[in-house]
């Protein structure tokens, strides 16, 4: 039976209640105990990066890579790189219509950068989304706010992909079905993470209750804002084009990347290899996708029919162009923003 604090009878102050040995041995452990999950988690994801490079480099088979790489066009490769920039564009143009706030337009750009880079230090872009999330505080809004904005560009980033995809299966005159695009071992796995991650949510109260009252206040936010938003439809019409400039510009890339090596797939294949590619990188704890993306990816355009060279070129080509070339600029532009105190 819990005691009720003492009240000390010469003042009004509760007297503080005594402290265990074995409360102040948790708490000193507590560091080192995050320490131990924060390390199991990067050899989790080294682990499964290695995984996933491992069946790039199975679908390769005997054929020599070099040449092909030799041989891709430079006009295509420099389209690619072209195409790349759009996603930051609408990116910036999403958050300056979402934001509480009014914002400049020089910093909201060099932030949405600054993500790719941030994008690295953690899975499926939580570090570009907290990025946001600080410079819309920085900025003036209130932290509930700012992740409010945020998980609101999400929601309408995920209805603009759908319909994207939507209208690649009208276009078509086809349906996305029906289409195996991961091998074996990454469906496996992918299958798993999400069973398992469930059932962990589902069965166990504890974690059950700290899910949905983590989760409850910001959604109910996000709403909040999407309402808002519905009031003002050239807001939402800015926002929702800037999504869609972050879809198409991803789709255009790979597709890019696909005509330097002389390798074509319809817009809906496309579309499906893309998504699917991110699920799988959002799904798996690496660091920004590294290896799992781009093995489902490449695993995916075999899988509809393109060559495995092509495939595999086509897909590290994709994320070089939007990933890693921008991962040093946007280390710089981090550094900049934080010496200005925009983030």
């Amino acid at each position: 039976m819990a005691v009720p604090p003492a009240v000390g009878p010469e003042t009004d102050r509760v007297a503080e209640p005594p402290v265990s040995s074995g409360d102040v041995a948790a708490e000193r452990s507590a560091p080192h105990v995050r320490r131990r999950w924060r390390a199991a988690g990067a050899l989790l994801g080294a682990a499964l990066g290695v995984l996933a490079l491992s069946l790039v480099v199975r679908q390769l088979g005997s054929a020599d890579p070099l040449t092909a790489l030799r041989q891709a066009h430079p006009g295509w490769l420099a389209l690619t790189a072209v195409a790349a920039v759009v996603p930051f564009a609408g990116a910036t143009a999403t958050v300056m219509a979402f934001s509480p706030v009014p914002l400049r337009l020089r910093p909201t750009a060099a932030v949405q950068v600054a993500g790719t880079f941030l994008n690295l230090l953690g899975p499926a872009g939580l570090g570009g989304m907290a990025l946001n999330v600080r410079y819309l505080y920085r900025r003036g809004a209130s932290t509930p706010a700012a992740v409010a904005s945020v998980l609101a560009i999400q929601v309408v980033s995920v209805l603009v992909t759908a319909l994207v995809l939507v209208a690649a299966v009208l276009s078509s005159g086809r349906t996305a079905s029906g289409v195996r695009l991961l091998p074996d071992e990454v469906t496996l796995l992918t299958v798993l993470s999400v069973v398992v991650a469930a059932l962990g949510t589902l069965l166990v109260p504890r974690l059950r209750r700290a899910v949905v009252a983590r989760l409850r206040a910001p959604a109910g936010r996000a709403l909040a804002v999407l309402r808002d938003l519905a009031r003002h439809p050239a807001r939402l019409g800015r926002g929702a084009l800037g999504s869609g400039l972050v879809t198409g510009g991803f789709l255009a890339a790979l597709g890019l990347s696909l005509r330097a090596y002389g390798a074509d797939v319809p817009l809906l294949e496309l579309a499906v290899v893309l998504f699917a590619g991110t699920a799988v990188g959002s799904v798996f704890p690496t660091p920004g996708g590294i290896g799992t993306v781009e093995a489902a990816i490449a695993a995916g355009l075999v899988a509809v029919g393109v060559d495995p060279v092509p495939a595999v070129l086509a897909s590290v080509t994709y994320r070089v162009a939007t990933l890693w070339l921008w991962v040093l600029p946007g280390w710089l532009l981090a550094v900049l923003l934080r010496r200005a105190g925009h983030v």
